[in-house]
């Protein structure tokens, strides 16, 4: 379900199924979402895929990990 909350109108909200905040880590989600109308919900699953078309939990988790520059530097690769 979507936060409704004052604090969380008017802002992008990217949380895990433990309500661990996500977005620091996915700089690029946040951006991408400019494009979208306002009090939009969305629910979906990050995945990663290797290099050989594969889905990579180790390779989400080590994102999971980065933030502030180190995670900028992830999203343009």
């Amino acid at each position: 379900m979507a936060d409704q909350s004052p604090a969380c109108l008017g802002r992008v909200v990217l949380r895990s199924r433990r309500d661990t905040e996500m977005l620091p880590a996915f700089p690029e989600i946040g951006a991408g979402t400019a494009q979208l109308p306002d009090a939009a919900a969305l629910d979906g699953e990050l995945v990663v895929w290797d290099t050989a078309g594969r889905l990579t939990f180790e390779q989400l988790q080590n994102r999971l990990q980065r933030r502030g520059a180190r995670a900028a530097r992830a999203a343009a690769a």
